[in-house]
């Protein structure tokens, strides 16, 4: 019998090592083939619901540490997952906790959390809401349905509306002690767009289109949204009456006109207004976010990416442009020749990326897609991303459009009384002086508070 040496051993070992390595570095997942798509996304949430279960704040269902609204998008990414998936196994969590932190009006603005939260972190559980109308996600029996949520995030939403500067427009924070509140940013503009158009063509109210035209004309009118160029930009300041935008270029911006522009396109059909704004933002889109370093179909976060400064919100935004592009492509049928290749070519990236091990975890996924390996950015947002990615190329081959309220006549309004007030769209609540006494009287507070804080830090 022949023996190994010492040498040999090892070197036998770490071949061994290194094919056991070789063959987990690539998720195998082939754009145009549905059970290797299902097959990687199973490989990347696991991690991701790790990471979800470490962050709890406290252990509350939905609330993340330092953080709330990106429980609510992975939430809606889960469930866009499952309805084009069929993969059932984490439905029941993520009703329980999208219900949970619905809050005591059914409106995602609770109490604990509603003096620090700005309108861009409302409408994102507002979208979850109206995907899990569209994706025909089971209603909780006792519960307003997800269609009254959806509805109850707008009507609150489109009462903070302010004429008072710009002409418009929705302010980036809620009260007027956040940083930011002087601006108007468009994921915020964006995104009440995008809920707008999804809830008209879901509900057939026409008040939803009224709104979806409104926030289009603002935000064209005010720079936010050039539609020349076919330029969004980050966002306007109210000090200088929106005349100086901020020219910062993120993926998610374009996601929710795009998508919003896509749904009203649809829901028109076929309006030629709407596909030249769906045209003209996906061509930008095209050249901004696929840059030829990485083979022009990988989509890259470009601000931020390329020096590695992104910040955990800035890590998810991909994965929310690739389910947006992907609902583009499916109801303005036109697009999806030029859609297709783009989504395709990133899951291929995304596959090749998602091979980090990390604390007895593997397939983690990095920031930087084109990478070809991970990057060492590991969390609950970059596993959300990259399943955005998986799950866009599964909704591609899904013959379903999104359900409207004909097609999912369980999501019909419930008429619960508590869900956000008066649901009706036509009756708008706005915010009332007695509102706004109450943001500035809890602005004092928190200024005394602070200033008596820093006044014991420097006391001798």
């Amino acid at each position: 019998m022949h023996y190994l040496s010492g040498r040999q051993l090892c070197a036998t070992s770490l071949f061994l090592l290194l094919h056991v390595q070789s063959a987990l570095s690539d998720l195998g997942i082939t754009a145009n083939n549905d059970d290797s798509l299902k097959n990687g996304a199973k490989e990347v949430i696991p991690p991701m619901m790790e990471f979800y279960k470490q962050n709890q704040t406290e252990g509350i269902p939905g609330k993340l540490t330092d953080t709330w609204y990106i429980a609510g998008s992975m939430f809606m990414t889960l469930i866009q997952y499952w309805q084009a998936s069929g993969d059932d196994t984490y439905n029941d969590l993520v009703s329980h906790d999208l219900m949970f932190q619905a809050g005591e009006n059914y409106d995602y603005f609770s109490a604990n959390y509603s003096q620090w939260l700005g309108n861009d972190d409302q409408m994102f559980w507002g979208l979850a809401a109206i995907t899990a109308s569209e994706a025909g996600f089971p209603e909780r029996e006792g519960k307003p349905s997800w269609t009254s949520l959806a509805r109850a995030v707008f009507n609150e939403q489109a009462g903070r509306w302010d004429g008072t500067t710009c002409g418009g427009g929705m302010r980036w924070q809620v009260w007027p002690y956040q940083a930011g509140y002087q601006l108007k940013n468009a994921i915020s503009n964006g995104g009440l767009f995008e809920l707008a158009a999804r809830l008209a063509r879901f509900t057939k109210n026409e008040t939803y289109t009224e709104w979806a035209e409104k926030i289009w004309d603002w935000s064209a009118k005010s720079g936010l949204l050039d539609v020349n160029k076919w330029l969004i930009h980050d966002s306007v300041n109210n000090d200088d009456q929106c005349k100086s935008p901020d020219n910062l270029q993120w993926t998610y911006n374009y996601g929710t006109y795009l998508s919003g522009a896509a749904f009203m396109y649809n829901y028109t059909n076929g309006d030629q207004k709407w596909l030249d704004r769906v045209n003209g933002l996906l061509d930008t889109t095209e050249k901004t976010f696929f840059p030829k370093t990485f083979g022009g179909n990988t989509m890259s976060e470009v601000a931020c990416e390329p020096i590695m400064t992104c910040d955990r919100n800035q890590i998810c935004f991909k994965g929310y442009l690739s389910m947006w592009m992907a609902f583009t492509a499916i109801l303005v049928p036109s697009t999806k020749e030029r859609v297709v290749p783009k989504l395709q070519g990133s899951v291929e990236a995304i596959s090749k990326m998602c091979n980090g091990q990390s604390d007895g975890q593997s397939n983690l996924c990095g920031l930087t897609w084109g990478a070809g390996k991970f990057d060492g950015v590991k969390g609950l947002e970059a596993q959300m991303s990259a399943l955005g990615g998986i799950t866009a190329n599964l909704m591609l081959s899904a013959t379903e459009t999104p359900n409207t309220i004909d097609t999912n006549p369980d999501a019909k309004e419930h008429n619960v009384p508590s869900a956000g007030g008066d649901s009706d769209p036509n009756k708008l609540k706005p915010i009332t002086t007695a509102d706004r006494a109450g943001a500035w009287i809890l602005m004092v507070i928190v200024s005394i508070a602070i200033t008596g804080a820093v006044g014991w830090l420097v006391k001798p």
